[in-house]
């Protein structure tokens, strides 16, 4: 589905209201990008493309493209609302950036990359994928990757004791009732607003998405041992805060 951005709304308040409105959810978002980006600056010699899988309104995309200031990024995502605000945000990076609107459960998402790559990235996207379509997806990133190139996902993850995983949340929402801005949407709110900016029905837009994965994500054992069994060597949880982690692991040389 193609998206006209209108000329008379102002895509940077959207970006800010997308980022602001993320922030109400997500604990420590920032550090976690900047995370990110380090684990990439300290294990790549060279850096020439980086994949950013579900790259949403380019926010992670932003602080690659800072940090390594020749690299190539190449978001993907299923969402064409959100493509047309990373377009926005990053278009002053010209030719350096590329989106592409395809959804990752078809292997024709591949066609949209040029390989090797050195990074792949994402965060807080792919819990929206079932366990089938992440394995397969660990397999199509092993195999896009060049030997040494580090794969790095920030997302939720479960634990498999009930009583552990309700502490974490818990906790979860007490760190985001401190972190809260009053004045950020919900997750609700912001796509009615951006909705009618769009002059979309974003109701029936959204009803085109077809959510598969689980919120509370799933255990990091099982993540080690898909990534593991696709080919990936230094597997490992890099940061840690209760329900949520950047884990990822290197592309094995074989």
């Amino acid at each position: 589905m193609n998206i006209k951005f209108p000329d008379d709304i102002h895509w940077r308040y959207w970006v800010e209201c997308w980022d602001s409105m993320q922030e109400r959810y997500i604990a420590c978002r920032k550090e976690r990008f900047e995370l990110i980006v380090r684990l990439i600056a300290d294990t790549q010699n060279t850096i020439t493309r980086v994949l950013d899988i579900g790259c949403g309104t380019g926010s992670l995309m932003l602080s690659v493209l800072q940090k390594f200031l020749q690299t190539e990024v190449y978001g993907i995502d299923f969402d064409p609302t959100l493509l047309v605000l990373a377009e926005k945000r990053l278009a002053k990076f010209g030719r350096q950036v590329h989106f592409t609107q395809t959804d990752l459960r078809a292997e024709s998402w591949l066609q949209s990359v040029p390989v090797p790559i050195d990074a792949a990235i994402s965060a807080t996207a792919l819990h929206w994928l079932n366990a089938e379509h992440l394995s397969q997806l660990y397999c199509q990133l092993a195999g896009i990757l060049r030997p040494g190139g580090i794969f790095l996902n920030a997302d939720h993850l479960c634990s498999s004791s009930p009583a552990i995983q309700t502490g974490w949340e818990k906790h979860r929402e007490q760190m985001l009732r401190e972190q809260k801005d009053g004045d950020a949407y919900d997750w609700d709110g912001f796509w009615q607003a951006y909705g009618r900016a769009l002059n979309v029905d974003i109701n029936q837009f959204r009803s085109k998405f077809t959510w598969e994965g689980s919120e509370e994500g799933l255990p990091i054992e099982w993540h080690f041992e898909k990534l593991r069994a696709c080919g990936f060597e230094a597997v490992d949880c890099f940061w840690r805060c209760d329900c949520d982690a950047i884990y990822g692991a290197i592309r094995g040389q074989n």
